[in-house]
């Protein structure tokens, strides 16, 4: 049995079975040309969503304050240039609130998920777009790749996404824990040539990295700049360098102010 590859429209043969929610047993596939996994159709992401964060992502806050550091280093050392961001599927609003909180006029968009910590700050597809766009745990949830990477062609010039790269050779599900066979919601696996493929076909410049955050830009950057914000050691000593002004008191302003208008 086999499918049309979601990211380059390849062939896809059946890879592996598991059993996902407990209940459901289900299969991936794997394409021979980009070496994407993606699963049968997922039929059961209604009862996957039941709620958009799982219980189980204990690691949710500390996951976006390590995001929050690094981006914050990639703006200021190694793309200064840019000024306005946005966080595609930004969940609670936390990482766009930690953004602003350190000096980046970012904003939030997800259709899926209550905003509670960037309120004020939303967005909508077509309405503008930014220097930047970031999406955090994302990619593994597109169950149309194409059309989720439209969307954020259309918000972003460039991109900075998180997704674990599947090891090689490609390990079975009961074999990386990155299947979160538990969940449900991981139906799309990325390889190095399928992130590859996307830069290709989206005209964008792909940076790697191993700690698993990409980036994807308009223009060539300095490849061993950005691996060194991301490996966190070395580059700690440049932590003040061009630090910008928090939008914390700014943005705490503009709150009272939309409450008080409200209340009126």
């Amino acid at each position: 049995m086999a499918m049309d590859c979601l990211v380059c429209n390849g062939r896809s043969e059946s890879f592996a079975r598991a059993t996902i929610l407990g209940r459901h047993e289900i299969e991936y596939f794997r394409c021979v040309d980009c070496e994407f996994i993606q699963t049968e159709t997922p039929y059961w992401l209604d009862e996957a969503y039941d709620s958009a964060i799982v219980s189980t992502d204990v690691g949710l806050v500390g996951r976006n304050e390590a995001f929050a550091k690094i981006v914050d280093r990639t703006l200021r050392l190694v793309m200064p240039g840019i000024e306005s961001g946005v966080d595609y599927g930004g969940g609670y609003g936390m990482f766009t609130r930690m953004m602003r909180d350190r000096g980046h006029d970012f904003s939030h968009y997800d259709p899926y998920c209550e905003n509670l910590f960037a309120q004020g700050y939303e967005v909508q597809p077509g309405a503008q777009q930014f220097d930047l766009a970031t999406a955090f745990e994302v990619f593994e949830h597109m169950a149309d790749p194409h059309q989720d990477l439209k969307t954020l062609d259309s918000l972003g010039a460039n991109w900075i996404i998180s997704t674990r790269i599947v090891p090689d050779p490609a390990p079975q599900p009961d074999q990386w824990w990155y299947y979160v066979l538990e969940g449900g919601q991981h139906i799309a696996l990325w390889s190095h040539r399928a992130l590859q493929s996307i830069a290709s076909q989206y005209k964008r410049h792909l940076t790697v990295t191993r700690r698993g955050m990409h980036l994807f830009s308009q223009q060539k950057v300095n490849p061993f700049l950005v691996r060194s914000v991301v490996r966190n050691r070395s580059i700690r000593v440049f932590d003040g360098f061009r630090k910008r002004k928090s939008l914390l008191q700014a943005d705490a302003k503009r709150a009272i102010e939309r409450t008080k208008r409200h209340a009126a």
